[in-house]
């Protein structure tokens, strides 16, 4: 989209289901995902420990499902104005849209195994 017509569209974001698994394989292959992708795995990181704290899986399901939808919303937001809606705190290392791929790859993961854990244990 040309920098003159950023925002005028009004545009709903994706919903995110099946693709992004092989979104990030191809982006991954292409190699426009950094070789270090420290920043999601901080945040994961961060988000694991938060994880255990909640009271149970129920709870667990909902604080996920909610980062997902939040997740998604800010890559189709960070899409749609060319990266300008993410704030560049590392001027040599600005967000990259692999930066949340592998952020919505590794909720999604934790998703479906909290998923398949409740399965199991029923």
């Amino acid at each position: 989209m040309p920098s003159e017509q950023r925002g005028r569209f009004k545009q709903k974001a994706p919903a995110f289901r099946h693709d992004v698994i092989g979104h990030t394989a191809a982006c991954t292959a292409a190699g426009s995902s950094s070789d270090q992708p420290e920043r999601a795995l901080r945040f994961l990181a961060r988000l694991d420990r938060h994880l255990l704290t909640l009271a149970d899986q129920a709870a667990r399901r909902d604080f996920l499902d909610r980062q997902l939808e939040g997740w998604q919303r800010r890559y189709a937001r960070f899409i749609a104005t060319e990266g300008d809606s993410e704030p560049i705190i590392i001027p040599a290392d600005p967000p990259q849209a692999a930066d949340f791929l592998l952020t919505i790859v590794g909720l999604m993961a934790r998703r479906c195994a909290l998923e398949e854990q409740t399965r199991v244990h029923a």
